[in-house]
């Protein structure tokens, strides 16, 4: 499937900022807004790019590229008369589009994810899908935003000026090759808008409207959109699998944190690769048993905590994600737990002389690398994840705290005691759950 990028109007609303650059070039978080467009269809699974130009479009080509770099394939259509509305941009693709297809607007930014889910929608060979933001708070301009009413799932109304409406065009569109006759219609009755174009659609029935359900998308046409949109963009780093502390804490700093290294060239890779120096710092700051010691160790883990959250919204904020990553991200984590462990140990037992808490230090590096091999080891022999239907909220963000914390305080035996019991609980509840689901295959 191809993706349509129109990018020929002169953005006149960013020119203060962009000073004769096309807006689409400007960048957002490291990355232009074009290469977000660009990456975040990428990441949904279209490789084939046809980007109209026009205001200053050799320019534009020449910055952009053949799609080489962003490992994608990228043909070019010039529109001479790109001061008009945009619906003739779209036509000018017309004799490359055979086929169904994305139509994007360079300045929109979104959630890869939400494309993903619009093109595996099944779509008649005389419709086209909208997707659609119900979120009536998402938007920085509201005057400014293609508005729409949506009835069932069929728009039947949209315009930038409507008074009532119950939702927003976000600017991503999935169409067949009937909007380029929908577009001609209108083009005869010189209305030359893609609205246009769709209002042509809307009063046929043949507009179908898609709930993105609150996932990030912004429309890029001013400095403070821009701005707004880097806000949103950081607000939804924050994974489903994040533990309390991660949402509450860990996320907020760490997204301040990423916001300036987004800008570097510095890479998830670079950060996985510090934060177990880090630790090994960590470890020997601990070691020394003091009272402030224990104090600056303790701040040092949380923050480690903080720090590792990092890697991950840097690799998907430059679209970075790769399989070494992901794998190496939980290896190199399990070496820092050990090392802050160690160092927590070593510091007390050197401090007090007690050797239950070499014991539980034992315990609890176990016990923490136990539970996720025993989650790896299940999905390699099942391909699926357990289903812990009898666990309870411990994650890796509450451990790093509870350490933290019983370093800070100066309780390390005490804080080993309790993260051992609630892991090795958690290993329990594993098993009985795996026990379950043998059981339950069995009994198939």
């Amino acid at each position: 499937m191809k993706a349509l990028i129109i990018a020929a109007g002169n953005g006149t609303r960013m020119q203060p900022v962009t000073r004769g650059r096309h807006k689409s070039l400007m960048p957002l978080l490291g990355l232009k807004i074009i290469e977000r467009v660009i990456l975040g269809a990428k990441e949904a699974g279209i490789k084939e790019f046809v980007i109209v130009t026009g205001y200053k479009g050799d320019i534009y080509q020449q910055t952009v590229g053949d799609g080489l770099r962003y490992g994608v394939k990228i043909q070019y259509v010039q529109n001479d008369k790109w001061e008009k509305p945009n619906g003739l941009s779209v036509l000018c693709a017309k004799k490359y589009l055979k086929d169904n297809f994305v139509l994007l607007m360079s300045d929109h930014v979104f959630d890869a994810s939400t494309l993903k889910k619009l093109i595996r929608l099944k779509i008649k060979k005389d419709e086209c899908i909208l997707a659609v933001d119900k979120n009536l708070e998402s938007v920085l301009d509201v005057s400014d935003t293609t508005k729409t009413v949506v009835v069932g799932d069929r728009v039947t109304n949209m315009g930038k000026h409507l008074e009532k409406y119950n939702a927003y065009d976000t600017g991503m569109f999935y169409c067949t090759p009937f909007i380029f006759k929908a577009l001609e219609a209108v083009v005869k009755r010189e209305k030359m808008s893609l609205t246009n174009g769709m209002n042509f659609l809307v009063k046929r029935g043949q507009l179908r409207a898609f709930d993105i359900h609150g996932k990030f998308w912004s429309d890029c046409d001013t400095w403070k959109d821009i701005k707004f949109a880097e806000s949103k963009l950081i607000r939804n780093l924050s994974k489903p699998a994040d533990g309390i502390v991660s949402k509450k804490l860990n996320r907020k700093v760490s997204g301040f944190i990423t916001s300036f290294l987004v800008k570097t060239p510095v890479t998830p890779n670079m950060i996985s690769f510090f934060i177990p120096i880090l630790a090994i710092l960590s470890f020997f700051i601990l070691s020394v048993g003091t009272q402030l010691s224990f104090i600056i160790g303790g701040l040092l883990i949380q923050f480690l905590s903080i720090i590792d959250g990092c890697d991950g919204e840097i690799s998907r904020l430059k679209f970075q994600k790769s399989v070494f990553g992901a794998w190496l991200d939980p290896i190199l984590d399990r070496y820092v737990d050990m090392f802050l462990i160690a160092g927590m140990a070593y510091g007390y037992w050197k401090a007090t002389g007690n050797d239950l808490v070499l014991f539980m230090a034992v315990m609890v590096i176990f016990a923490d690398v136990l539970q996720d091999y025993m989650s790896a080891k299940f999905f390699a022999l099942t391909g699926k994840k357990i289903k812990d239907s009898l666990d309870f909220p411990f994650k890796r963000d509450i451990r790093m705290l509870v350490l933290a914390i019983g370093a800070i305080t100066g309780q390390v035996l005490i804080s080993f005691v309790i993260f051992a019991f609630f892991v090795n609980l958690k290993v329990i509840l594993k098993i009985i759950n795996v026990k379950r689901f043998s059981e339950a295959e069995l009994s198939l």
